[in-house]
């Protein structure tokens, strides 16, 4: 695939394109994790377990039980390399609207020191390789490069649903995340087109490496599918927002990435209507 080097000169960037820029603005890259953490709190009894969902040198996304109170987060334990450590992090915001039965909260990191901003560096260096080898390998065969997968590595959050869920269906937008692009990281998803009431067109099972939905980011159209997962499932999220940060930052990448995600959807749908006129 051609390099897609820096931002086009001419390319014309609408309002909206820039207000989701602002709101996807990055300090540092943000990738999907998903490894144990412990938050800390003085109206705690005792540590609070979690599950990190993404984590940059800026903050981190973590997923837990039940809502906690912002004001009251103090400090975060990883386990890193060198050992136990915790960070002083302040909460942002917390939302309980998305695909899994977990409460997400964001965290800024507050007060570091400089060997402090260099091991939380390795965690994300790390992470960012371990998330960008696998989509390298998942898209390699559609063109991307590996700066290509790098680079929305760096745009993802990890979700993790449970067995049975849509993820989205066809011609409905119900919550935040259903126009999301979503690249399995582990388990399966049926995909299934719906004809009539009580009837649907089974379009088959996928595994790790496929990528989903989106339809509603590139195109601004509702899902033409459904997609449930058939067992717990672990996804790799772009979100709407984080594409539009895409289409602005690197807008050759973004315009790949829309069609690949065009010609999936195109690609069903003809094996659909192939199916449907060898019946008929």
């Amino acid at each position: 695939m051609a390099s897609r080097g820096s931002n086009d000169p001419g390319t014309e960037l609408d309002a909206a394109q820039a207000a989701a820029a602002v709101l996807e603005l990055r300090e540092a890259p943000r990738v999907a994790a998903d490894f144990p953490v412990e938050i800390h709190s003085p109206g705690f009894d005792a540590p609070l377990p979690a599950r990190a969902r993404d984590i940059s040198t800026g903050g981190l996304c973590f997923a837990t039980a039940s809502r906690i109170a912002l004001d009251s987060l103090r400090s975060v334990a990883l386990t890193l390399p060198e050992g136990r450590t915790r960070f002083n992090i302040e909460g942002k915001w917390q939302t309980t609207q998305g695909l899994d039965d977990a409460v997400l909260t964001g965290a800024v990191f507050v007060g570091l020191l400089p060997a402090e901003v260099a091991s939380l560096w390795d965690v994300v260096d790390k992470t960012s390789r371990e998330i960008g080898g696998f989509l390298y390998e998942a898209l390699r065969e559609e063109g991307a490069t590996l700066d290509d997968a790098m680079a929305i590595a760096q745009t993802t959050r990890m979700r993790v649903v449970p067995r049975g869920r849509f993820i989205y269906q066809r011609h409905e937008a119900q919550a935040p995340g259903d126009d999301s692009i979503f690249i399995v990281r582990q388990g399966s998803v049926e995909l299934t087109l719906p004809i009539r009431a009580g009837h649907e067109v089974r379009l088959g099972k996928v595994g790790p490496g496929a990528i989903l939905g989106g339809l509603g980011s590139v195109t601004g159209m509702l899902p033409l599918e459904s997609a449930q997962t058939h067992e717990e499932t672990s996804l790799l999220e772009v979100s709407k927002s984080a594409f539009s940060y895409l289409r602005v930052a690197k807008p050759l990448l973004a315009h790949w990435l829309g069609q690949v995600i065009t010609s999936g959807y195109l690609r069903r749908m003809d094996g659909v209507i192939s199916r449907l006129a060898e019946e008929s």
